[in-house]
């Protein structure tokens, strides 16, 4: 039987490009906290293990779905008795994907979660998945949103007709700063939406929703001949309750772990499929945001003709374990 109530944690930290190993042992001190205040599940960013960049540098950030990052989670929800999840940057055949996994408290990996469609430039770096977005557990039905995903209508409308219990929201979100072509009008708009849309989602479906983002800068050179990239991870991490009531947020720069009680009350879920589609979107999007779509088109369209992504994909997915190099987990 699915419980009314469950104990969540959401986890805010920032990650270094590269360091697997040191991220991971950052990240478990404050899984370890929210075990100790009784979380039953844990959410970590979006691509926290191997760290986020919007080059081909990325590619060496990757490693086999059995590799050192789905053993640490498996590991550490086996021995702490938690659902954990977060992605990372996967490597299977020729391909690259930014791959969710939730392990769980047997130290089984519960579900896989392919990133789709990859937002902007990360098309040039990995390609999209096709699978479910929503899986059974026996903490209840819960969906997945990986970052840009959440802003798409077709994400939310397969979600709410699943009729999730539970929304993970995994972020490598950025703050957005006025800019040509961002107005200061559109950045606050887009920052309020980072900051705010975990409640907001939650009051629209009427389930508990958890969002966990980075913190850090992220200084980036783009493919394509486009300006490098200088910004930054604000944070913002939360957990909303089924009501649309905040249950905690994390402030912009600060790593940390938020820990509370959701009620998972099938009463509260709206039957009505909200809010309108503005185009892709679920809201409306100022008229720069047709960039997105289009550095996602040519993005993909390199990728497809990347002999260097084949290469250097085929040479990570074939690393037997032994290889891989090993994330020190104490049983």
């Amino acid at each position: 039987m699915k419980p009314e109530t469950l104990v969540v944690a959401t986890v805010q930290v920032a990650c270094k490009l590269g360091d697997r190993d040191g991220n991971l042992a950052n990240a478990e001190q404050y899984i370890l906290q929210a075990v100790e205040q009784g979380a039953r599940l844990v959410l970590l960013p979006e691509m926290m293990p191997g760290g986020y960049t919007l080059n081909e540098s990325v590619w060496e950030t990757a490693e086999p779905f059995d590799g050192p990052s789905t053993r640490w989670m498996r590991a550490l929800s086996k021995r702490s008795g938690i659902y954990l999840g977060t992605s990372f940057l996967e490597a299977d055949g020729e391909h690259f994907y930014n791959t969710f996994v939730l392990s769980g408290p047997a130290g089984e990996v519960v579900a896989r979660v392919r990133k789709a469609p990859p937002a902007s430039f990360e098309a040039y770096f990995f390609t999209g998945g096709d699978d479910c977005h929503w899986f059974d557990t026996p903490i209840g039905r819960i969906g997945v949103g990986i970052c840009f995903e959440n802003a798409l209508y077709e994400r939310y409308a397969e979600l709410h007709h699943a009729k999730i219990d539970l929304y993970l929201r995994p972020f490598s979100g950025a703050s957005f700063e006025a800019k040509f072509p961002v107005r200061q009008r559109d950045a606050d708009v887009l920052n309020a939406a980072l900051r705010d849309g975990t409640a907001e989602t939650a009051r629209l479906m009427g389930i508990p929703v958890l969002m966990a983002n980075k913190v850090g800068r992220l200084v980036s050179t783009l493919p394509a001949g486009f300006p490098p990239q200088d910004i930054e991870f604000p944070g913002f991490s939360a957990i909303a309750d089924s009501d649309g009531a905040l249950v905690g947020q994390l402030s912009s720069g600060q790593q940390g772990v938020v820990v509370g009680t959701v009620h998972l009350l099938p009463e509260r879920k709206r039957t009505a499929l909200v809010p309108r589609a503005f185009g892709r979107w679920t809201a409306k999007m100022p008229w720069w945001a047709f960039i997105w779509t289009l550095t996602q088109k040519m993005g993909e369209r390199a990728y497809a003709k990347s002999d260097l992504r084949k290469a250097k994909a085929r040479a990570v997915a074939q690393v037997i374990d032994s290889a891989v190099g090993q994330v020190a987990v104490s049983a």
